[in-house]
Formats: structure tokens, sequence, C-alpha cells
């Protein structure tokens, strides 16, 4: 699988395969701590889910199952919303506010991907589609990782 933190921030995923499980789940954490206090989704699933990453636990198949499909109906819902913009009409803040909780809320769920490298990477990647300025995402997480 292509690594799409990768094309947009290669110095960070370099950085990520060479520290330990342990520092790559801190650093998804940060991710989606800040992620979802610039979108908040305020559903029982996505507070318990990062209270439980929060904790230093694995995200469980039933907790990850579940983010999915919750980012499945917010991604829905944007799509059904800008396809009901007439030709030459831009996204509203609704919309591009669901984008943003998609995206949140997708970053938690690949938190939850067995390959730790992997979740590290596109659980990030999300985290930095779902912000304005995706740079803020990545230096947060730099600076919880060791120097090199």
């Amino acid at each position: 699988m292509i690594m799409r933190l990768k094309m947009v921030e290669k110095s960070l995923v370099e950085k990520l395969k060479v520290v330990s499980e342990e520092q790559r789940r801190r650093a998804v954490k940060v991710a989606c701590e800040l992620a979802l206090q610039a979108c908040p989704v305020e559903m029982p699933i996505v507070a318990e889910s990062l209270r439980y990453l929060q904790s230093g636990n694995k995200l469980t198949t039933y907790r990850v199952s579940g983010l999915v499909a919750l980012a499945a109906q917010l991604d829905e819902k944007f799509f059904d919303l800008q396809d009901s913009l007439d030709e030459g009409q831009s996204l509203n803040v609704e919309g591009l506010h669901l984008f943003s909780q998609a995206r949140a809320v997708s970053a938690l769920s690949l938190a939850g991907v067995e390959d730790p490298l992997m979740a590290a990477t596109e659980a990030i990647y999300e985290a930095s589609s779902a912000v304005d300025d995706g740079t803020h995402i990545f230096k947060a997480v730099l600076s919880v990782l060791p120097e090199s």
C-alpha cells in the first residue's frame, strides 16, 4: 500500500519508520486529538475511542468498525451535499465541516490498523486532511518524537 503521508511529508514517514511502536502510537494520539479538537464529532464512539487511545490502548476491531461506519456516514452526507450544488456553486461551511469531521473520524479509526507503521502514517495523513493547515499536525507529531 502506498503511504499517502510520504507524498506530503516524506521526512516524517522516515522518522516514523525508525521509532518504536509506542512512539508511533503517541504520534497518532497527538494527531487524532488535534484533528478532533479542530472539528469535534459529538458521538459516544468517538469520545470513547479517543479516551481509549489516550489511555495507551489499541482500538478494538469493534471500535474500528464503528468508527469506519461513522466516517462513511459523514462522507456520504458530504457527497450528498456536494451533489446537490448547482454548477459553479461552491461548497458551504457545513459541507467543509462534514468533510473535516469524516477525516478526523477516519484518522481515529486508522489508529486501530494492525500494522503500526501503516496505522501511524495513514492516521496522521487523515488528521492533517481534517484541518486547514496540515503542517500544524505534522509539527505537533514531530514534537513528540525523539530527535534523531
